[in-house]
């Protein structure tokens, strides 16, 4: 079960930010004292184009530094390879440049190659070589491969998604969970506090199917973050959002993933009414409605009766925001006009042509059937 330094995303998918990206391996802040300043140049070079979505470019910096030994390098090529960022997804040769990196000694190549040996990509499976990698990147620190043998799954092929699911969740110390929902193509919201610490995560929809997502933008005042997944053609439709307000006393719910530890990992349903057009302290930013919600329902859609999304639910009353003598079924939920501005910021966010449509008031079971579906369990190693 990969999290933090997911294959087909690594570093090369990591926000540009000191505070998430556990020892920004990609950046050039991480090369040794003995890097040449040209080497160091060239290293930020192909990373600007990188987030600039030039990977061709890219590439053109990072592989002379791969094939001069360099295991940052080396480990960015073998996941343009694997995810096949600026020329064709070969396994084989991703696994070529992870082996090299990681005999280099990076425990993010190490930690990937393990990977690669486990699925049986670019390579044949092998349970011995994929638990003898992970347990080398494990002892030099990194998060996901000590959480990965912690929770005994290094090497297991999951066939059945419920049970790898449940297994993970069962077993597994140290991680934090929440609810997404697809917005558009490519790009899922969660509240920002449930990825506040990590840049990588795994989202799993009400099937088991597992999609590795980065950070791609934080708007930590208004608690919102924006997710990015490659190969959307599985992705599930997304949530249409509400261009209009919800008005006080309107009928609206929310499907999540609370206290999954307890509860399991299907979707549960919680409804209320809009109590009141401004949130906590009369926010203006945020609804208090009467929505009951638990740990983990942090970042799921808050929906009315045509199916729109209104808000995101982000806090409730006596948890993070209350104090002793406050009244219980309380909740907050930023409003839906946040995610608009966010999804403004990132390109080709538009609303996805295969995104549900709004319809006249139904039922609620006929609703909650329908978009269940956009529904995503958050997991992230913390």
């Amino acid at each position: 079960m990969e999290l933090k330094y997911t294959r087909a995303y690594g570093y090369a998918s990591l926000v540009r930010n000191a505070a998430a990206c556990f020892g920004l391996a990609l950046l050039c802040l991480s090369f040794s004292a003995s890097a040449e300043p040209a080497e160091v140049d060239d290293f930020r070079r192909g990373w600007d184009a990188y987030e600039s979505g030039e990977y061709r470019t890219a590439l053109r910096y990072w592989m002379p530094l791969a094939e001069q030994g360099d295991p940052n390098a080396q480990l960015n090529v073998g996941l343009m390879y694997d995810a096949g960022r600026g020329l064709e997804v070969n396994p084989v040769r991703a696994v070529h440049w992870y082996r090299r990196s990681a005999e280099n000694g990076l425990a993010a190549a190490q930690y990937n190659l393990g990977l690669m040996y486990r699925d049986g990509q670019g390579v044949e499976k092998d349970r011995q070589l994929a638990n003898s990698w992970i347990e080398r990147a494990a002892a030099q620190g990194l998060q996901a491969a000590r959480a990965m043998l912690e929770a005994g799954l290094q090497a297991q092929t999951i066939e059945e998604p419920d049970t790898g699911v449940n297994n993970f969740l069962n077993g597994l110390a140290g991680t934090s969970t929440g609810t997404a929902w697809s917005v558009s193509s490519g790009y899922v919201v969660t509240s920002e506090h449930v990825v506040s610490d990590v840049s990588l995560v795994d989202l799993y929809d009400i099937h088991g199917q597992r999609y590795p997502a980065a950070v791609v933008l934080r708007d930590e005042l208004n608690d919102i973050a924006l997710l990015r997944i490659e190969g959307t053609s599985s992705l599930p439709p997304a949530l249409p959002l509400a261009r209009n307000g919800a008005r006080t006393g309107s009928s609206v719910f929310t499907l999540g993933f609370p206290r999954v530890d307890i509860l399991g990992r299907t979707p549960k349903l919680s409804t209320g009414i809009i109590s009141a057009a401004n949130g906590y302290r009369d926010d203006p930013t945020s609804y208090q409605t009467s929505v009951q919600i638990q740990p983990g329902n942090s970042g799921g859609p808050l929906i009315n009766m045509n199916g729109e999304v209104v808000g995101v639910m982000a806090a409730m009353l006596g948890d993070e925001t209350g104090s002793s003598g406050t009244q219980p079924g309380l909740s907050y939920a930023v409003k839906a006009e946040k995610v608009h501005a966010a999804l403004r910021a990132m390109p080709h966010a538009d609303t996805a042509p295969q995104s549900l449509q709004a319809t006249s008031p139904a039922g609620l079971a006929d609703l909650a059937e329908r978009v269940q579906g956009a529904v995503l369990l958050v997991v992230a190693a913390e």
